[in-house]
């Protein structure tokens, strides 16, 4: 593809998996234009990647990696500006230099993220039965670049399963559509097989992947542990399923089986009653009625308990951010503590020095007399 333009047009804090900063490039062609966020780390990957696929060095150089401190940080706007220029400078470089090796690179492409006919001249139909049609299919060879898309994919993917097990008990509830309550616990089943698939593949390219440091690549492994919980989480929800016995349901989603001990609606979870036997020690008590409850049929009290999961996976979120800032904060006083020490070592070795100049004085003073 004929790529005329390369501009970086902003730049933005991105607070997960902790602060950094990410520069939005924009690319232009004859007939299309788009953009992609990229940090700093994943231009060392790139510059690394050039390197090796060419066996030279790079007609330009990426500006130095600043040391950050507690007093700079990734929200230093002078330093994000400066090498937002630097950046600009270096991908420009590769662009217009007359040796076309860079821009035949595979890296190059990848890091800009140029569309491929692969991708974009696919004309398989997109229906509700295929969710995972829309999501780009996975990179024959992982590099530094796209294996974080790739990681990206894998997180809508399982978004799609649990959109999809959402899907499954909100027709069970209903009483009405068992049937379509099947059809998505298949629909979930089959996305979740396809998103291990892709997750397996993601942590054998993250073994062969070079380049990387070492923080850059246990953020990545941490990235990977989120992936496998959250997927070992769905498969739970999957295979505990909904089983439907006439007008009674049971199972993971809730709802208290043969109508006993449940209230006018015919549904138990909200109130955590009724559960399996063994889930539960102690007594069970009964359902109390709340004035919030009274008035709301199956569907609302449904969509309360969803409301009430939204308002926890927000107050878990922001708990989430504040132990990141505070890991963050820790982290750099470390590098502060450690760098004070090595002020005071050096000191140390200056004081050890000078006395024992001073001790040489001495004698040579005592000779005088």
């Amino acid at each position: 593809m004929d790529i005329q333009n390369i501009t970086i047009t902003s730049t933005q804090i991105v607070p997960q998996p902790k602060p950094h900063t990410t520069y939005t490039i924009q690319i232009s062609t004859p007939t299309r234009t788009w953009t992609v966020d990229r940090r700093y780390n994943d231009f060392l990957a790139f510059n690394d990647e050039l390197k090796s696929s060419t066996g030279k060095e790079p007609p330009a150089q990426l500006p130095a990696k600043h040391t950050w401190s507690l007093t700079r940080s990734v929200y230093d706007d002078k330093i994000v500006r400066e090498r937002r220029i630097l950046l600009e400078q270096y991908l420009r470089t590769l662009l217009t230099t007359k040796d076309p090796r860079w821009r035949q690179s595979y890296g190059f492409s990848d890091f800009l993220a140029v569309p491929t006919p692969r991708a974009s001249s696919s004309t398989e139909p997109t229906s509700s039965s295929n969710l995972s049609s829309n999501l780009p299919p996975p990179p024959d060879i992982f590099t530094a670049t796209n294996w974080l898309s790739e990681q990206s994919q894998v997180q809508s993917l399982l978004r799609l399963v649990r959109a999809a097990l959402l899907k499954r008990d909100a027709l069970a509830l209903q009483l009405s559509d068992a049937s379509g309550s099947r059809s998505a616990g298949v629909q979930a089943k089959r996305l979740l097989k396809e998103a291990s698939v892709r997750l397996s593949n993601l942590e054998k390219g993250l073994i062969s992947l070079s380049g990387l440091g070492e923080g850059e690549k246990r953020r990545r492994e941490e990235l990977i542990e989120g992936l496998k919980a959250e997927r070992d989480n769905l498969n739970r929800m999957a295979e505990t399923g909904i089983r439907t016995s006439g007008s009674n349901f049971s199972s993971s989603a809730g709802i208290s089986s043969g109508g006993k001990d449940t209230m006018p609606g015919g549904i138990g979870s909200i109130w955590n009653t009724n559960p399996q036997p063994g889930r539960v020690f102690g007594i069970k008590n009964k359902p109390q009625e709340t004035e919030e409850t009274r008035p709301l049929d199956e569907r609302g009290l449904v969509q309360l308990q969803q409301h009430r999961m939204d308002d926890q996976d927000q107050q878990l979120g922001e708990l989430s951010k504040v132990l990141q800032r505070q890991r963050k904060m820790g982290e750099e006083i470390h590098q502060e503590i450690e760098e004070q020490n090595e002020m005071l070592d050096h000191v140390e070795g200056e004081v050890t020095r000078v006395g024992g100049k001073l001790a040489r004085a001495k004698r040579q003073m005592n000779q005088l007399k």
